[in-house]
C-alpha cells in the first residue's frame, strides 16, 4: 500500500527537472509568455495593429512550411541561446556549434509538424474560439500529438547524438523504458507550461496561430533543452 511520501518520491523525478529548468530560467519565461498575452490582447483591442497582424498572416500564408521551419529554428534554436546568455549560471556550458546545428535541424522538422498538425486540427475542428473547440485542440495536442508524436522525436533525436550517430548504438538505446524515463519528464513540463499556452494561440485565427506559437516555443525550448541536456550529464 503506498503512502502519500511514497507517491510524492515517485512523482518527484518527473517534476524535479521542469522545477530545476524554471528556477534557472523563470525571468526569461514569463518575459515570453506576457509578450505571448500582450499579442492577442492587441489583436483584439487595439485597432492600430490591425495592418501589422495582417503583414505577419501574409508572411505566415506566403511563406509555408519554409516559413514554419525557419521560424521555427530561430524561436526554439537561436533565440532562445540568446536569453540564455543572459541568464544562464556560469556552472552550466554553451553548447557548441555541432550541438547547435543538431538542434537546429531538429526545430525545422519540428515546425513544420507543428504547422500540418495545427492545419489538420483546423480542418477536423473548426477555426471557433468558443470553449469547446479550444479545449478540444489543447487535448489532442497535449495528450495524443505531445506525448505520442513530437516528445518522442525530440528524444530520438537527442539520443541519437549521444550516441555520435553510431547506428548500432542508436538501435541498442530503442528500449521503451529508456524513451519512457526521458520522454515523461518532458511530458509533465509541457503539462506545465503548454494548454494555457495553447488556449492563447488557438483563440487567434488560423493565421497567427503558428506565428504566436513561435513566441511559446521560445519559452518552452529553454526548459526543454535544459532538461534534456541534463538527462544526458546524468547518465
Amino acid at each position: 500500500m503506498s503512502t502519500p511520501h511514497s507517491s510524492r518520491r515517485a512523482w518527484h523525478p518527473l517534476i524535479a527537472p521542469a522545477m530545476a529548468a524554471l528556477s534557472t530560467y523563470w525571468p526569461a519565461i514569463l518575459l515570453i509568455q506576457f509578450a505571448a498575452l500582450t499579442v492577442v490582447l492587441a489583436y483584439y483591442f487595439i485597432d492600430g495593429t490591425a495592418g501589422l497582424f495582417a503583414t505577419i498572416a501574409g508572411w505566415k500564408q506566403s511563406g509555408g512550411l519554409y516559413f514554419a521551419a525557419g521560424s521555427t529554428i530561430v524561436s526554439g534554436g537561436i533565440l532562445p541561446e540568446l536569453i540564455k546568455r543572459r541568464f544562464r549560471p556560469p556552472e552550466v556550458s554553451a553548447p557548441g556549434i555541432g550541438e547547435l546545428c543538431h538542434q537546429f535541424t531538429m526545430w525545422a522538422t519540428l515546425g513544420i509538424v507543428v504547422d500540418l498538425m495545427y492545419r489538420l486540427q483546423s480542418l477536423y475542428f473548426g477555426n471557433g474560439t468558443d470553449p469547446a473547440t479550444l479545449l478540444t485542440k489543447v487535448f489532442v495536442d497535449q495528450f495524443i500529438f505531445t506525448p505520442l508524436i513530437s516528445l518522442p522525436c525530440i528524444t530520438l533525436w537527442f539520443a541519437l547524438r549521444e550516441v555520435h550517430y553510431a547506428p548500432r548504438a542508436f538501435v541498442a538505446y530503442l528500449r521503451f523504458r529508456t524513451l519512457l524515463n526521458r520522454v515523461l519528464p518532458l511530458w509533465t513540463t509541457s503539462l506545465c507550461f503548454w494548454p494555457v499556452m495553447l488556449c492563447i494561440v488557438f483563440s487567434l485565427p488560423a493565421p497567427l496561430q503558428f506565428p504566436l506559437f513561435l513566441l511559446g516555443n521560445a519559452a518552452f525550448s529553454i526548459l526543454m533543452i535544459f532538461i534534456v541536456r541534463h538527462q544526458t550529464h546524468c547518465e
